[in-house]
């Protein structure tokens, strides 16, 4: 198998991925990697998203909304409260600091940036908002089609709940 197939077939397992994530599992030197990422963004196989610092990679042919919760998803933080929710289906941002352990702080940053992105709905309750998925079944089909591994992480009553 050749570089370009290699490249390819780790941003297929692993949508929404950091160069640099790809460049510690195909170990593959910058410049080179640079290169075979390019010839697969001219050839039309993937797509790249670039922001200051972060370059993450895409197979073609996948939506807008479904790759922001690929990028989620490859975020610690993001996916260990994404799969919480996913289990308990509605939780406070207390029960969302306990189970994370981070700071109120880092928990409402990444709460808010999950809201604004619609991935998650807030109700505003007193005395403490309440947050839930906004689409739990889009989630779980993003799961299974592309985070296979993390499925093993859900118990298995939300499995059945769910319907697999």
């Amino acid at each position: 198998m050749d570089r370009s197939q290699i490249v390819l077939d780790v941003i297929e397992k692993n949508p929404g991925i950091r160069f640099n994530e790809i460049m510690r599992i195909t170990d593959i030197r910058n410049g080179t990697l640079s290169h075979y990422v390019k010839k697969l963004e001219e050839k039309g196989n993937i797509q790249l998203e670039r922001t200051p610092r972060v370059t993450r990679a895409y197979p073609v042919g996948i939506g807008a909304h479904e790759a922001t919760i690929c990028k989620y998803l490859t975020m610690p933080t993001q996916k260990k409260l994404i799969l919480f929710l996913l289990k308990k289906k509605v939780a406070t941002s207390v029960e969302i600091r306990k189970y994370l352990q981070k700071s109120p702080s880092v928990v409402s940053v990444n709460l808010n940036e999950l809201f604004r992105m619609r991935v998650i709905n807030k109700k505003y309750d007193i005395p403490s908002n309440k947050y839930s998925l906004k689409n739990p079944t889009e989630i779980v089909g993003i799961l299974k089609e592309y985070y296979p591994s993390l499925i093993e992480q859900l118990s298995e009553n939300t499995i059945e709940m769910l319907e697999f």
